[in-house]
């Protein structure tokens, strides 16, 4: 057989279009090769930087931003958003301090309640939003307002006081460590390992990215889309629980900020980890790894001397950043899929 060199070169392009569709559509290695310029530039830039101490902090961060940005990355993957984030995890940071500092309750006991409180608020979201009809713009305005009752409910039980009394049992979980690193790391993992497998291997994860790929195709497939929904909401409001329980156990006492400054690092960490914007497609190292830049960046910050206030303009800049390259990625990939049909 023999192949012409029009052939030949026809070959090398579609190539070249594979491999740059693959690397378009992978986020993950440029993600690292930006936390490896970070890391190098930081530590050139500050004497601090490099020690046990600040890495322990970065952990800690990192560890719960992954956690929420992995709720997020949840409700993401339906084609919606969900606004609430932070406002179930500051309910269910005072529910738990609030029933052991108020009540005497173990944290055995106000841990799992905490949890409850949070599945519970996602499945209010997640119930409205199918009353009103699925849609990215329904779950905006109905977590929007959830948004709000939340946190009402929040300042309504406490009267904006916090707890503080918690068992030295409980604040361990916020400051133990194995093997020199922070409990909440490995907590973490275990959290990312478990939603890994619910997208890799149960049904479950697949019905989530098919609504958000294709609802009307999910639909005529057979996916209860109702049902999917609300138990991405669910599965979201639990894992705003975990991230609000190990902030409060960190910190030591149950403030009723907690959560106020989740609702951009939620979006941030998995759209700058790969997550698509529009739905279908997740990513759980991308979004741990858009977590650790993000934990990065705000403490490059504090080494720099840059004011606080200048982080949500940074991180703002990053997202509108991620979501450009979610946008070309996208645009790229239908690009090539029309070439090859």
């Amino acid at each position: 057989m023999q192949i012409s060199k029009g052939n030949i070169s026809e070959s090398n392009v579609f190539s070249r279009q594979i491999r740059r569709l693959g690397i378009l559509q992978s986020s993950s290695g440029g993600v690292l090769i930006v936390i490896f310029i970070l890391m190098v530039g930081l530590s050139l830039t500050t004497k601090d930087f490099l020690t046990l101490a600040n890495f322990n902090v970065i952990i800690r961060n990192f560890s719960i931003g992954a956690i929420v940005g992995l709720a997020q990355m949840v409700i993401i993957a339906t084609g919606g958003m969900n606004l609430a984030v932070g406002a179930i995890g500051g309910l269910v940071g005072v529910v738990v301090g609030g029933l052991m500092d108020k009540l005497g309750f173990p944290p055995i006991i106000a841990i799992p309640i905490g949890l409850l409180a949070g599945m519970l608020c996602g499945f209010w979201n997640g119930w409205v939003i199918t009353r009103f009809g699925v849609s990215g713009v329904t779950s905006f305005l109905v977590t929007l307002a959830g948004a709000s009752l939340f946190t009402g409910m929040t300042l309504g039980v406490t009267r904006v006081n916090p707890f503080y009394n918690l068992p030295a049992s409980f604040r361990l979980i916020g400051n133990f460590k194995i093997g020199g690193l922070p409990l909440l790391l490995f907590i973490m993992l275990g959290v990312a390992i478990a939603v890994d497998f619910l997208f890799r291997k149960l049904g479950l994860g697949r019905q989530i990215l098919a609504v958000g790929g294709n609802i009307k195709a999910a639909e005529l497939s057979g996916v209860p889309v109702n049902r999917v929904v609300i138990t991405a909401f669910i599965l979201s409001g639990l894992l705003s629980g975990i991230a609000a329980i190990l902030l409060v156990a960190r910190l030591g006492s149950a403030q009723v900020d907690v959560g106020s400054d989740w609702m951009l690092a939620s979006f941030a960490a998995p759209i700058i980890g790969g997550t698509r914007l529009t739905g279908g497609k997740v990513t759980v190292v991308g979004t741990v790894l858009g977590a650790i830049l993000l934990a990065l960046i705000s403490n490059g910050l504090v080494f720099l001397n840059v004011s606080i206030y200048w982080t949500a303009f940074i991180q703002g800049l990053t997202i509108l950043t991620a979501v450009g390259i979610d946008r070309i990625r996208t645009l790229s990939g239908e690009r090539l899929e029309r070439r090859l049909s």
